[in-house]
């Protein structure tokens, strides 16, 4: 029984897909409701999937999810969360709950142990949130669990989550408002391939114990990859870059001057901080596709102007 922590998310809906054509028995973690806005819980539990509903904060359900498990897949833990303003729960996913699930494993005897991460996770980052990543990381290379970890850039398909909550900065028609030079890398990923290197993981000895750093084919500037985005919606307009340390009063002005809540203090440390790797060792192991986020930029685009339609009605 393999159970899946966040396989409602953009990348582990797809990792859940790949286990359902496999014929993996699949036990997925929820919080409820709230993680089925795109989802229909009735459809997972006709396909065999035993569904495990409960906070992740609460012990007894962790419990329960993990027991009879012989792998956890646990792909919680977004960067959405950071522009949400919510930092106790990415620090509790990122960190907290790790510590708790290899606890759990070690009960249950439960020896695989596979964990996303992202690119950019380091213990001295000036962004809580790659910190905490990184301190959850940390924890579990200590174990003696057979774990993987694997750490993809910014994903893309039909949706591109990172675009999506930049969205009103991108579009906001004055400027392009770009915190720090701009020149931080970024690797946009196909969120497929990343998929597909989860679930080829589950059962391949090489992997265990290994940290794999998955990019795409190219990697970006960060004001390139923007103004990229930019073009596709039809908007013209200088860029403003903004200083990185951004603090006090001077935040508050430019704050400000932007859409309404779409910057923080922890989102300026994750817009400058890189989600690049020279590494790209798994590339060729997991034989990724060349998938260049230019292909799907079109769809992306449209995708982001029919949610504010919808939102707009």
């Amino acid at each position: 029984m393999l159970l899946v922590i966040g396989g409602t998310g953009f990348l582990g809906s797809k990792v859940v897909e790949l286990l359902l054509q496999q014929k993996y028995p699949i036990r997925l973690l929820t919080r409820g409701a709230g993680d089925w806005k795109t989802s229909n819980l009735s459809h997972y539990r006709k396909k065999g999937i035993e569904v495990v509903v409960g906070p992740l904060e609460d012990d007894e359900v962790l419990s329960k999810a993990v027991d009879g498990a012989t792998c956890v897949i646990n792909i919680s833990g977004s960067f959405q969360l950071v522009s949400s303003h919510r930092d106790s729960s990415y620090e509790y996913l990122n960190t907290l709950l790790v510590e708790k699930l290899i606890h759990l494993c070690h009960e249950y005897k439960v020896q695989r142990f596979l964990h996303v991460s992202c690119l950019g996770a380091r213990e001295e980052s000036d962004c809580s949130y790659l910190a905490s990543k990184s301190e959850g990381e940390a924890l579990l290379r200590e174990t003696e669990l057979y774990w993987t970890v694997f750490r993809p850039s910014y994903m893309f398909g039909e949706r591109f989550p990172f675009i999506e909550m930049l969205a009103p900065i991108i579009t906001f028609k004055p400027f392009l408002a770009v915190v720090g030079s701009g020149l931080n890398r970024i690797q946009p990923v196909l969120v497929d391939d990343v998929a597909q290197a989860v679930v080829s993981s589950i059962y391949n000895r090489e992997t265990v114990q290994q940290i794999f750093d998955i990019g795409g084919p190219v990697d970006y500037s960060f004001v390139e990859l923007l103004q990229m985005v930019r073009d596709e919606f039809g908007i013209a307009g200088s860029v403003m870059t903004l200083p990185s340390q951004l603090s006090g009063r001077v935040f508050d002005m430019v704050k400000n001057v932007l859409p309404k809540n779409t910057l923080n203090l922890e989102l300026a440390h994750l817009l400058i901080a890189d989600s690049f790797s020279e590494d790209n060792r798994a590339r060729a192991f997991f034989q990724l596709s060349d998938t260049y986020i230019e292909d799907y930029l079109p769809t992306i685009v449209e995708t982001i102007q029919a949610a504010r339609k919808k939102l707009n009605k």
